[in-house]
């Protein structure tokens, strides 16, 4: 019995450290083919990969102040740009569950000064679902000032807009839309968006590093963004006031795990409601839900396909990419603070190296 119980014993040992080896080979992977990127792209952020809320890889790369020769950490905040987008989704439909929202009233019932010839036929619904057919992008309307720019002033710029189609008839990612999505979160809590989502999201989730930045209210730890050009690599950074709910989040990995994780239960929001987020458009309608991009991805090469829920960010200096490959309740987060890099590539690639894929399913996908 003594021998039975030893042989046993030395089994278990054998298996736990079989599975140490298994864990330690697959952190190592995932940073070797990070560093290809650091060595080739001058890629420089924080890259997470998580199973379930079990953090398998974590690890800073570069610098966060490269004229300082600060180097990046994981506590490192990075402005997020478009995937800011989700989170002003998530918080209409956290005041939507409050039954403070209606997704099908029309617009101006939350934003009575909005011009007329645009208001016509507009519903939040169409906003989340960038079908609202206003013009993608401020840029087009006005000249960007080195200073913070109140939501009335955003307001006014867009007033004086004209409509690309009619209402719900055709997609065009806008962030125009999400500037009055954050508009009305503004006027239904009588709070500015700032302070909105510090008490929607993410104080109850516990996202202390987390908020919505501003000149005046710059986060203690962001790193700095970069830009590669031809004569070298040169800080170059957003006003965000002018991305007003679509674009002026910032975060870190922890903090984004946590949002990520909590999309999965009912202690936040409703599964019913969370699920409006992920009820995706057809591919002409840009396949896209409520402040997430929807579409099928490969699960390994003898199973069948599963659902990834993301959305990425690019802006002055920065890039971003959360993808969640739910059937396997896989995370992949990659924040950087240096562009052009192909994001998109590296977070995929980190997907299959992840799930075993040995990376046959090299997809592309346009990143916004």
């Amino acid at each position: 019995m003594f021998k039975l119980r030893f042989v046993l014993f030395l089994i278990l040992i054998s298996l736990a450290e079989t599975n140490a080896s298994d864990a330690l080979s697959l952190s190592e992977k995932l940073n070797q083919h990070v560093k290809s990127y650091v060595e080739q792209e001058q890629f420089q952020g924080v890259v997470l990969v998580a199973q379930k809320e079990n953090v398998v890889f974590k690890k800073a790369y570069g610098y966060a102040d490269i004229e300082g020769k600060i180097l990046n950490t994981v506590n490192n905040q990075f402005l997020i740009g478009s995937l800011t987008k989700s989170f002003t989704a998530v918080a209409i439909l956290k005041l939507v569950e409050l039954g403070k929202l209606d997704l099908h009233k029309p617009v101006q019932t939350y934003i009575r000064e909005l011009n007329p010839a645009l208001a016509e036929g507009l519903t939040l619904h169409l906003l989340l679902k960038h079908q609202s057919g206003l013009l993608p992008h401020l840029e087009r309307l006005v000249q960007f000032e080195n200073k913070d720019v109140s939501s009335k002033e955003i307001l006014h710029i867009i007033n004086q807009s004209r409509l690309s189609f009619v209402p719900g008839s055709s997609y065009q990612y806008s962030n125009l839309n999400y500037h009055l999505a954050a508009m009305v979160i503004e006027n239904v809590t009588d709070k500015n968006y700032p302070e909105a989502m510090k008490d929607l999201v993410f104080v109850p989730l516990g996202m202390a590093n987390s908020g919505v930045e501003r000149l005046n209210q710059l986060p203690a730890n962001r790193a700095k963004g970069y830009r590669k050009g031809f004569f070298g690599v040169k800080n170059d950074e957003n006003i965000v006031s002018y991305a007003l709910g679509s674009g002026d989040i910032y975060s870190t990995v922890g903090d984004l795990l946590k949002w990520d994780q909590a999309l999965y239960g009912d202690d936040f929001l409703s599964q019913e409601i969370i699920q409006l987020a992920f009820k995706e458009e057809s591919s002409a309608l840009g396949n896209y839900g409520y402040g997430f991009r929807i579409r099928e991805y490969q699960r390994r090469v003898s199973e069948n396909t599963g659902t990834l829920t993301r959305h990425g960010g690019s802006m002055d200096g920065f890039y971003s990419n959360l993808h969640r490959y739910t059937d396997d309740e896989l995370t992949v987060i990659v924040l950087a603070n240096i562009r052009a890099f192909p994001i998109r590539d590296l977070t995929f690639e980190l997907k299959e190296i992840a799930l075993g894929a040995e990376m046959l399913n090299r997809s592309r996908e346009t990143l916004e």
